[in-house]
């Protein structure tokens, strides 16, 4: 996203202004993207462990056998929708298998960037990417590039290291994601329960959000709070609102997020 540019005031201390509340902006959009990440890769993670330790129970169990997923998928799409069909069931129990130490995991990627991961035969392979992924902060697009392309063994293989990754960083560019292409993801909207991106309403998003969210700030424990979804915020001949609004015991400044 480009920087705001304030049309042909010439004012320095509006042009500061602007400088600095487009950044407050852009904080405010990356942080919402960041805790649905969260919520949803912690929730996959979640549910593939439970998958297998149900399955790591032995003969008593063993009766489900190859039954298991769809069994389960049947029951949880018809009550949360297609993201806990029997194919994502099987990403989120070997995206468990494949990660078992949560703390491993970088929370800074996406549940998209890690079944794209997931792909990646090779774990030294995969754990560079993943990492990589979250230092260069690639889009779920990027980092399928750079797994096509092969740029990990190009880069192993490679007398000039520099040439290589000059060129993946030139062809990525223009690739990575900004906050607002989130809600195109259909892998996300199956999580939160709306399948069909182009029919998804504002309401829609915003309940399944929020939805996400709440649960999010409940995991946290004691110190966080869920303010408003829409907090009313007036001046003399104005009023406005911010979605949604939430506060930390740790702050004496009330912090919000709006996307």
């Amino acid at each position: 996203m480009s920087p705001l540019k304030p049309g042909n005031t010439q004012d320095s201390q509006i042009t500061s202004l602007l400088g600095n509340l487009g950044e407050l902006i852009r904080e405010a959009r990356q942080k919402v993207l960041r805790a649905v990440d969260t919520v949803q890769v912690q929730t996959c993670w979640q549910i593939g462990r439970h998958i297998v330790e149900f399955e790591q129970e032995g003969a008593r169990r063993a009766v489900y056998g190859k039954q298991l997923l769809s069994t389960l998928a049947k029951v949880l799409t018809s009550e949360f929708g297609k993201g806990f069909d029997e194919r994502n069931l099987r990403y989120m129990r070997d995206f468990y298998q494949t990660f078992p130490i949560w703390n491993a995991v970088r929370s800074e990627l996406s549940w998209t960037h890690y079944r794209r991961l997931l792909r990646v035969d090779n774990d030294n392979a995969r754990h560079w990417y993943m990492n990589e992924s979250a230092l260069q902060n690639w889009s779920s697009r990027a980092l399928e590039r750079q797994i096509n392309t092969l740029y990990y063994e190009r880069l192993l293989a490679s007398r000039d290291r520099a040439a290589v990754k000059q060129e993946a960083d030139t062809n990525i560019q223009q690739m990575n994601a900004s906050p607002r292409e989130f809600i195109r993801d259909p892998v996300l909207l199956e999580f939160l329960g709306l399948p069909n991106a182009g029919l998804v309403q504002e309401s829609e998003l915003e309940q399944a959000l929020i939805d996400q969210l709440q649960g999010f700030l409940l995991e946290l424990g004691k110190g966080f709070a869920f303010i408003a979804r829409q907090q009313r915020i007036s001046t003399e001949s104005k009023d406005f609102y911010i979605d949604p609004t939430c506060s930390s015991a740790s702050s004496s400044s009330t912090s919000s997020a709006a996307y």
